[in-house]
Order: C-alpha cells, then structure tokens, then sequence
C-alpha cells in the first residue's frame, strides 16, 4: 500500500506540473485540473518548488484583478531551457525554449552547401552558445539535420553536398561543445512533428508530412509522435525509381516541356506564379510527380492529415489542386491536404517539442519506475 502511494504522489507531481507548465495557475485552479485535493496540491506544489520546477509567479495577462489577488503557480527559471539546431544545406539555425515550449530566443545564419559537416557544426553550436542567457541552464539540446538517423549518427544521406554527413557522429559532436544532453533527428521527422503540435495539422495525432523543398521527403507521426522505423528509416519512399521523386530533385520532371534546359524549381515557380504558361504546365507536371509518394504514404498509414512543407510550400497555391485531384485517383479515403503554416521554421519547432518529449518521457520514467520524483537539474542525468 505505501509503494502505491508513493506512486500516486508522483503521479500527482507529474499532473500539477504539467498544468503549470502550460500556464500559471492558483492552487484552486490546479486542484481542479487535476483532481487532486487542495491540501495535496498545496503539498505537491511546495515539493515541485523544492525541486527547481515552479514557482510563485504573475497571473495570466487577461486575469481580471477585481478583490484580493491570488497567488499564481507556474514554470520556474531555475527549471532551464531546452535548445534546438537546425543544420541546413544552406542555412543553420538556432532557438531557445522554456519547458512550457515558448521560444524565447532564435536565429538564422546562412551556410555553404559545400561546408564540411564539422565546421557547420561548430557554427551552429556558436549561433546557440550566443542566444544563451547569462547562468542559463540548457537542459537539452536537440539537432535537426537531412539524413536518416539512428542513435545520434547521420546513417544514411542521399542528397548533394554537406560533405562529410553520413556516417557522422552528430550526437556526439554537439555534446563535446555544449555539455548536455544531444538527441539528433531527420529534418523531416522534426517538420511532422512541429506541424502536428503548433502547425498547420496542430492537434491531430495522425499526420503525414511531405518535404517539399530541395529535396522530396516524408516522416508521419503516428499518435502524437513521429514514427521512426527501423534505424530512423521511416518514410524513405524516394528510394523507390517508379514514385520519380528523383526527377524533383534532378529537375528532369518538366524536361519535355522544355526541350534545350528546363528550367529549376528556384526559377520555375515564380514564373508560374506570374502567370507563364509553360511553368504552369510544368508545375501541374510537379503536382503529379508529389502525388506518387504522397499516395503512397496515404494509402500505407492512413493519416488524417497531410501537411506540404519546406520551402516549395510557399507556392502551394499553384500544386495544391492539382496534387488534390491526383490523390483522389489513387486515394479511397481522403485526408485533409494541408500547407505548412510553420514554413522554414518547422524544424526548430519540431527540434523544441522533441525535446521537451524527451523531458517529459523522462519524467513520466521517474514516476512509474522510481522510488522519488526528479529535480529539474537531475531530470536527464542519465540521458546518453
């Protein structure tokens, strides 16, 4: 019976400061949330304090301020900040993040496609180091980068440039400047989750998201998280010669519309969204190609949404028909066909609400299999 109260008592830990996290609440308001008593929560919340995770803090900005003030609850300073890295073929970025997932900090540099993995690392760290605040305590930093990843190591990288990425330790290279924990995920994993937590699928726990931009890619999240796959390898349709997501990439789609040199999809675009006839045709040509490998994942996993992200997504106005049209030949059951709302921004915000899983499913650890709930400065000690 003690055991199973000791686990109660975390569990109530864990509810209250979820509820915290999310905004300042009084003890009234968190033991409705909850459902735990007043006393307990008055209890719980004294230990949470302890412990470096919340603290007395303002209310909400629309509280109304009729009679006595009450006193609020929510997220501590001492409780630290999360950081993610996206390292781009030809940009590198950089955020901060309090655990309730409010970015506080970010910044956009732009980086060589042929600037070796190692350097491009180091930039990145730079970028991160510089948003830090004085005394700031980084929890977790998490590293969105192409490729498909296992364990913090780029394993496989079919696109152009970048030297020196596949194989790399990411990981461990991250860790080496920043001292803290480093988790590592495919850019494309991160853009579905970021679409499905703030986005434009935000809400949804069954997304499909295609990565239109230089390079044509896919990642699902399935209840809420990203489907990863054997060795990180979800969603790695490309592969397949016969779904012609190569000739995106190789710019050959529209080559029988052009018959000297077609034109890129950097140039192509824009023509078509100042009316060419001939790039019109050629993006129609471009919708088509999408759809195979969208169909494909629509027809495997069944998702209630697809989200069209990376930076082509920005003329999505000009494919989506077409793309639609097309999906409803191969597709019986039709999800919502969706634009990135997130744009560029989509793996910083997918590498945030990683992180922040990674705290929380450590946490939710502590409350299942330990004998004590974790201080905010211990929470991922153990994590590689």
């Amino acid at each position: 019976m003690k055991a199973t109260r000791r686990i109660q008592r975390r569990a109530n830990m864990e509810a209250v400061l979820r509820a915290a996290m999310a905004k300042p609440h009084t003890l009234s308001q968190l033991a409705s949330k909850t459902g735990i008593t007043r006393p307990a929560t008055e209890s719980v919340v004294q230990d949470l304090t302890k412990l470096g995770w919340i603290g007395p803090t303002s209310a909400p900005k629309d509280t109304p301020t009729l009679g006595r003030p009450a006193s609020y609850f929510g997220l501590s300073k001492k409780a630290g900040l999360v950081g993610a890295l996206d390292i781009g073929a030809h940009h590198i970025s950089a955020a901060l993040a309090e655990l309730s997932g409010d970015v506080i900090a970010e910044k956009t540099g732009p980086a060589d496609e042929g600037t070796p993995i190692r350097e491009r690392v180091d930039l990145a760290v730079r970028l991160l180091q510089n948003l830090l605040p004085p005394r700031a305590n980084l929890r977790i930093c998490v590293v969105g980068a192409p490729g498909i990843h296992n364990r913090g190591k780029v394993v496989y990288f079919g696109g152009s440039g970048m030297p020196g990425l596949q194989g790399f330790e990411l990981a461990s290279a991250v860790k080496d400047e920043l001292s803290v924990p480093v988790l590592t995920a495919g850019d494309c994993h991160l853009g579905a989750r970021a679409e499905s937590w703030r986005g434009a699928a935000s809400g949804i726990d069954q997304v499909v998201f295609i990565l239109a931009g230089k390079r044509t890619g896919a990642a699902s999240v399935i209840n809420g998280r990203v489907h990863e796959g054997q060795s990180g390898a979800a969603g790695l349709i490309g592969e397949l010669d016969c779904l012609g997501w190569r000739t995106l990439e190789e710019e050959t789609f529209a080559s029988a519309l052009y018959p000297g040199h077609a034109p890129s999809r950097d140039e192509l675009f824009p023509l078509a969204a100042n009316g060419d006839e001939t790039a019109l045709q050629a993006v129609d040509l471009y919708a088509k190609v999408l759809a195979r490998g969208t169909a494909a994942m629509i027809l495997a996993l069944g998702p209630q949404a697809v989200v069209i992200g990376g930076q082509y997504s920005n003329y999505a106005d000009l494919f989506l028909p077409t793309l639609r049209c097309e999906l409803g030949k191969f597709c019986p059951f039709m999800p919502q066909i969706l634009p990135s709302t997130l744009g560029e921004k989509a793996v910083l915000v997918g590498g945030i609400r990683h992180a922040l899983d990674a705290v929380f499913d450590k946490i939710s650890d502590h409350v299942r299999n330990s004998d004590f709930f974790p201080a905010a400065s211990q929470v991922l000690d153990a994590e590689d």
